[in-house]
């Protein structure tokens, strides 16, 4: 059975870009989330709404944070909470304005950690890749939601949880999360991301499943650099990523970056031609799902991206609505019987990511 979770705090972060030299709304937009919702509303499946900031809980607060710290620096979590307010203090912008990143870590040649600028404005960019990463009044409760969604996913698919109720049994969730995760390494933001959900996700696991071993699966247009970042030197998860080859964020996902020390072989990056037809795209696939087989993940994260879509903006291969069926069964059909943890990443056409996001469901309820 496969369970559908939401948090309506996830609408609230609406910020600004600068792409290609305009300062634009950012196109990873509550819309995207709402037109997911519209579809699930008309179709047969039943979304779980979740309401993380109003528990008031602040032992399950803590809980969480404590978790996204085992691979999120702490001063960089600080600063996702208090950096708006700073600004705003400062009065470097309005109550309805964004922090935006101007100037951004450099490496030097001492060889010594460069460290956290004092100054207020600089600050952003120390904690930033790129300027896609602009933060609003409610963003850290967005942001805070999206990530508890990855939690509440994990949490419901591990050994105590997951038969708790009568059958048939939760074996895979859909995480409904923005903002998204994939392109955070756990100190930088960058690529609409703040939390990485899917390190979140294996660190829920590990709590009650310490010896198992994780499969990631990273199906959006572009490579997950943070969650590679993060887990580089794990042997224990094998990250594999299907992406556009010299595309965003342009300087990782090769195909040589095959992890580090006793981890190397556990990363493996496939990158795929822009425009790339559905046959081989699922060429890849295939691949992807053989050595994730090969592997024998207790644990299956699909970090699931829809801007492969045809005509998304930002990405694009030949993959259509009907496509998204077949990647689904696919994955399922190889990885049977292991827990999954479905979390929403990118996909920029709004008029068809409902549709898209149907298709992908049918495909994995049809195995």
């Amino acid at each position: 059975m496969l369970a559908i979770l939401y948090d309506p705090d996830c609408l609230l972060h609406k910020t600004v870009e600068i792409l290609g030299s305009k300062l634009i709304p950012a196109l990873e937009s509550p819309a995207r989330l709402e037109a997911i919702l519209k579809a699930l509303h008309l179709s047969d499946y039943a979304v779980r709404t979740l309401h993380f900031s109003s528990l008031d809980d602040e032992a399950r607060t803590r809980r969480l944070l404590s978790l996204t710290s085992q691979t999120h620096q702490h001063d960089y979590l600080v600063h996702l909470q208090t950096v708006f307010e700073e600004w705003l203090s400062a009065g470097l912008i309005e109550k309805d304005g964004n922090v935006v990143p101007e100037c951004f870590y450099l490496p030097t040649s001492t060889g010594k950690p460069m460290r956290a600028p004092r100054d207020t404005f600089a600050r952003a960019g120390y904690y930033a890749f790129d300027m896609s990463s602009g933060i609003m009044s409610e963003s850290y409760r967005a942001i805070v939601a999206s990530a508890n969604l990855a939690y509440e996913g994990a949490d419901m698919l591990t050994g105590d949880n997951a038969s708790t109720s009568s059958p048939p049994y939760i074996d895979a969730v859909l995480a409904l999360c923005r903002p998204p995760g994939h392109h955070c390494d756990g100190r930088r933001a960058g690529g609409y991301c703040y939390i990485n959900n899917a390190a979140l996700a294996v660190s829920t696991w590990r709590t009650k499943n310490a010896d198992a071993k994780v499969g990631i699966l990273d199906v959006d247009f572009h490579h997950g650099n943070g969650t590679q970042e993060i887990f580089y030197a794990d042997p224990d998860v094998l990250y594999v990523s299907i992406h556009g080859e010299d595309e965003f964020p342009y300087y990782t996902g090769a195909e040589d970056e095959r992890g580090l020390g006793a981890a190397e072989g556990t990363n493996v990056n496939l990158p795929l031609k822009v425009g790339s037809s559905i046959d081989e795209y699922l060429e890849k696939l295939d691949h992807a799902l053989s050595r994730l087989v090969a592997y024998g993940p207790g644990f299956l994260v699909v970090s699931l991206g829809f801007d492969t879509y045809h005509a998304d903006p930002l990405g694009s291969f030949q993959i259509h609505t009907e496509d998204y069926e077949t990647i689904a069964r696919k994955t399922r059909q190889s990885l049977k019987g292991v827990p999954a943890l479905i979390l929403l990443e990118g996909g920029y056409v709004i008029e068809e990511l409902g549709n898209n996001v149907l298709s992908f469901l049918k495909g994995w309820k049809s195995v």
